[in-house]
């Protein structure tokens, strides 16, 4: 029997999990990825990646591909209301292209203050483009097609057994730490005896029960589709609510419909399903379609322990309204993986990945919250038949509720403060400077140094962004070169923790760093901030890596 030696072993070839090999391999840490699928995703589930997954996909060198992928560059993103698709047009909400978006996160006229502005981009691309990453990195191995059977854990390692699904070949693979990024339905979650909490299965007239996802191909033409271009349609009417995402801007379209309850899968035909959508009859070529269930709002009770940990949907469980999981997820990544890293090169603390709980946990039941609001938003109210009529009675319905759905679209869509306000208020290695938080608004995001909060995007000059010049580890960023910090440098050195100096002019950031001296974490987060560093050079070293 085949034994392999690596550092972490992920179960989970995902946009989550692949994330986590990309990250891991960043802070020079081998790793293995076992995926039951063969290859990525072939069905467009997630299809919004928000402007703090985008940050991240730019620091693992990802972003300018990904950006290249789903809509034209021209192509609007917005969000429609409509009775049917050849229907009428009960609100919209306009939002940029993707080139239009870039624009405006360089002129600074953005509602999300950042490098990257949020991206519309089916997951099928999104996994590709870090599944090719993945493959061409001499850190990460890739296993698609295998399957976690088992695994024991020891004081000093994990023995996993792993199958081959085609032939039943197994695999032993000794691992110093396994993370579980397999889904829902997580065998590494069951395993650890780690339950849910939360709502399952709330029943809605949209985004809550029994759903169909259908993914198709037709030529786009006025005889289906008479709305203009939007990335999202969402159908209602008084007897059908679905949700129409256009997925390369172009023939290719995946609709969400919400189905009777009980209804056999077997006999749901996806072409009626289109046709109540369109108005009409429509003849599609079905590529995939897939049922699934609406109106979880889960989250894990534990995130893992010792050896173990798990990331995105193993640890919460979403309605898409909002589009947070797979997001939510991401950021999982990017915080366990410079964790886990610290303990595999040897300078984390015993503390630090318990600190993946106490950060990541909270932001993650904040986030349910807000997508349930939503989804309770666009699944609990009624319609009547006069919603399609040309009648008065039909006229006034539409106008009320188009003032909702305009107002339900702004506050589910253009939502930076929870994107980018994410923070850390209870993690055992930030180092707190007694100031008082910002408010945590959904949709005022207030730029701030205070630890534990993201580090705020600045444009230097030359048009680089600030986020470009933070290392795979710690960042000092120091705005006096009169300060002297070479005590730190020379402490962090001896134990083998890695801060990077990043000596900037005053004037260039000091509206969002108020301090002289910024230590921001391997995730983009600050870590402490202080005019002076503090008297205890080691205590402070021994905080911030989990000592």
């Amino acid at each position: 029997m085949l034994e392999v030696k690596t550092k972490v072993l992920i179960s989970g070839g995902g946009p989550v999990g692949l994330t986590l090999a990309l990250e891991l391999s960043r802070q020079g840490v081998e790793c293995l990825i076992v995926n039951e699928q063969e290859t990525t995703s072939t069905h467009p589930k997630a299809n919004a990646i928000n402007a703090r997954s985008m940050e991240h996909f730019r620091r693992l060198g990802v972003s300018s591909e990904i950006r290249e992928a789903g809509l034209p560059e021209n192509y609007p993103t917005d969000v429609t209301y409509v009775t049917r698709l050849t229907g009428y047009e009960i609100a919209r909400l306009s939002m940029p292209s993707r080139a239009r978006a870039l624009e405006e996160a360089k002129a600074g006229t953005s509602p999300y203050d950042c490098a990257e502005p949020p991206h519309r981009c089916s997951q099928i691309y999104l996994e590709s483009i870090l599944y090719k990453s993945a493959l061409q990195n001499p850190l990460i191995n890739v296993l698609f097609g295998y399957r976690l059977e088992s695994f024991i854990e020891s004081e000093s390692e994990i023995i996993a057994n792993v199958e081959n699904i085609s032939n039943g070949e197994c695999i032993i693979i000794k691992a110093d730490y396994l993370v579980g990024a397999d889904g829902g339905r997580s065998m590494v979650r069951r395993e650890l005896g780690i339950r849910y909490e939360g709502e399952a299965g709330i029943e809605r007239r949209m985004m809550g029960g029994s759903m169909m996802a259908t993914y198709f191909r037709l030529s786009r033409d006025l005889s289906w589709l008479k709305i203009s271009p939007s990335w999202q349609y969402w159908i209602v009417s008084s007897d059908f609510r679905a949700l129409l995402m256009t997925v390369n801007g172009k023939d290719e379209f995946v609709l969400l419909s919400r189905v009777q309850e009980n209804t056999n899968n077997d006999r749901i035909d996806d072409l009626e399903l289109i046709s109540l959508a369109a108005g009409c009859s429509v003849d599609a070529e079905i590529i995939l379609s897939q049922s699934w269930t609406a109106g979880h709002a889960l989250i894990a009770e534990s995130y893992g322990r010792r050896r173990v940990w798990l990331v995105g949907d193993s640890t919460h469980l979403f309605t898409p309204t909002g589009g947070l999981g797979m997001n939510t997820g991401v950021d999982d990544a990017i915080n366990l993986a410079w964790k886990l890293s610290a303990l595999v090169n040897g300078w984390g603390g015993p503390n630090l990945l318990s600190s993946y709980e106490e950060d990541r946990r909270p932001i993650g039941l904040r986030n349910l919250a807000f997508a349930k609001s939503f989804a309770e938003s666009i699944g609990s109210f009624e319609v009547s038949s006069n919603i399609e009529s040309e009648k008065f009675q039909g006229q006034e319905e539409r106008r009320v509720l188009g003032s909702f759905l305009a107002d339900h679209g702004k506050r589910e869509f253009i939502i930076p403060g929870i994107v980018l306000g994410v923070r850390y208020e209870n993690s055992s290695i930030i180092w707190p400077d007694g100031t008082l938080p910002v408010r945590d608004d959904p949709y005022d995001y207030v730029p701030t140094s205070r630890p534990g909060s993201r580090a705020p995007h600045v444009w230097l000059s030359g048009g680089l962004a600030l986020c470009d010049f933070f290392s795979p580890g710690f960042t000092l960023i120091r705005q006096n070169q009169e300060n002297d910090i070479n005590d730190l440098l020379s402490a962090a050195n001896d134990i083998g923790v890695p801060i990077s100096l990043l000596d900037l002019e005053h004037d260039e950031i000091c509206e969002f760093y108020e301090r002289e001296l910024t230590l921001v974490g391997p995730d983009g987060h600050v870590t402490w901030r202080g005019d002076a560093l503090p008297q205890n050079t080691i205590n402070f070293l021994d905080r911030i890596r989990g000592m």
